[in-house]
């Protein structure tokens, strides 16, 4: 072998090396890599071939197993379209009326959520951390432990906001998951009402938006306070020190 090609061999076993002892890396991008292409593929398919005939077709053929079968096709809507996932909140009211379809929305939307923040938190965090500078890194923590659980549940809660991109981008902070559920799940509850709509028409738009209003200020109350709970318990472990 010649010196050029030896210099070009080592290089690439090197390279390959050091990919196959940094498994944590190589794990975390395979993993965010089949994510993303599920969720290209899934808007895809979602986009092209289903809609509300469709889905009440699906429903109506698979008999007893209809409710289970849409439940886990609005689970996989949620989680790999979450720009997308309105319509199917709709829709849930339209199939199986405004009360059935709330409680199909909230719980699949919840899982759906959850699902995507332990994949970022798991995976996206770790390989966050490997691929930028370390100033780089500090500052994005910084940006998100100020957006918070609070600011977290009015997005969630109020319409037309980008509530799915900060699902991402709190999700690859540091601020841990047990501060979110409870954000979470209150403007869940917000977005669950879009089953009225689907069942009601104008009727059901009045209503989502009373659940909104009442979400957003129940949930800045409980929210507030368990903020501020937080907040007193890191002084009293300060002051113990």
């Amino acid at each position: 072998m010649s010196n050029f090609g030896g210099f070009w061999y080592n290089l690439f076993m090197n390279k390959f090396k050091e990919i196959i002892y940094n498994r944590p890396k190589v794990r975390s991008i395979m993993v965010l890599g089949i994510y993303i292409f599920l969720m290209i593929v899934a808007a895809f398919v979602f986009s092209k071939y289903v809609d509300k005939e469709s889905l009440q077709e699906i429903v109506k053929n698979t008999g007893q197993f209809g409710l289970i079968i849409f439940f886990l096709i609005e689970i996989v809507y949620v989680t790999f379209t979450p720009l997308l996932n309105t319509f199917i909140l709709i829709i849930s009211g339209f199939i199986f009326g405004g009360h059935v379809g709330f409680v199909i929305n909230f719980l699949s939307t919840s899982i759906g959520l959850f699902l995507i923040i332990f994949l970022v938190n798991r995976y996206g965090r770790p390989l966050l951390q490997k691929m930028v500078s370390p100033r780089f890194y500090r500052n994005f923590d910084k940006i998100t432990q100020r957006i918070g659980p609070i600011t977290l549940l009015v997005v969630y809660v109020l319409p037309f906001t980008p509530d799915d991109e900060l699902t991402y981008i709190v999700a690859a902070g540091p601020i841990g998951l047990k501060r979110f559920i409870l954000p979470i799940l209150l403007g869940t509850i917000a977005k669950a009402a879009y089953s009225y709509i689907g069942d009601l028409g104008a009727e059901g738009v009045t209503i989502a938006a009373y659940v909104r209003v009442i979400m957003l200020i129940v949930g800045l109350i409980i929210v507030g306070l368990q903020e501020y709970i937080i907040k007193r318990r890191k002084v009293e472990l300060v002051d113990e020190k």
